[in-house]
């Protein structure tokens, strides 16, 4: 059974093209018999183009293009104000909205507005309150995945940021500043850059020198 229905022209307001083909499936419109069928996949979940490298599979060719640069570390949309280079335009696009201080994502509750949707999407939860990301131990919600990871590194006594005379991690360089204090008049020195857990320095001067390097 086809998803589409007999052609039936539908003139753009804007411009002179029309849009004959429809998908029965959620009423958008298309140019051409192709670009419907490829919409249709984001219905049906028809994924035919397969990475060679992990085996991710997507709905069309353009995707496993982009896919293929987390890959091979291409990025050839370069910023032409600092020339600063990433993988897709789109990316870029982004990028550019800090030079040009463009903010596309205006909050309706306030005059806030954002370079990113995300960015939005997150403030508007402070005029709706809604904490989706819960954590698991003591039920309390937060309001980023980010917040809800400090407070579980806060809560199983973990952090990013390590004091080189004790070893203990910390959540943010703040708090670690706040813990070097008690070590003052001991001799012994901290360091506030952050390490891995698994690769913990105790001696600091060479610790200290791999930041020059």
């Amino acid at each position: 059974m086809s998803h589409s229905s007999k052609p039936r022209s539908h003139p753009c307001g804007l411009c002179d093209k029309s849009f004959p083909h429809t998908c029965r499936l959620c009423s958008k419109t298309f140019i051409s018999s192709t670009h419907l069928a490829l919409h249709l996949r984001s219905h049906t979940g028809e994924r035919k183009y397969k990475c060679s490298v992990c085996s991710k599979m997507f709905m069309q060719a353009s995707q496993l293009m982009r896919h293929k640069t987390i890959h091979t570390g291409e990025k050839p949309f370069k910023c032409p104000d600092c020339n600063k280079c990433f993988g897709r335009a789109s990316h870029l696009k982004t990028h550019r909205r800090l030079h040009t201080g463009e903010k596309p994502f205006k909050c309706t509750q306030c005059e806030r507005a954002f370079t990113q949707k995300a960015g939005l999407i997150i403030h508007l939860r402070l005029h709706t309150g809604e904490r989706p990301f819960k954590c698991d131990k003591c039920g309390k919600a937060f309001r980023t995945s980010a917040h809800l990871l400090n407070h579980q590194a806060l809560e199983m006594g973990e952090g990013r940021y390590i004091c080189a005379t004790c070893n203990k991690g910390f959540r943010s360089v703040s708090v670690l500043k706040q813990h070097e204090k008690s070590h003052q008049g001991s001799g012994m020195l901290c360091c506030s850059v952050p390490i891995d857990h698994g690769q913990l320095y105790k001696n600091l001067p060479l610790h200290s020198f791999l930041h020059l390097t």
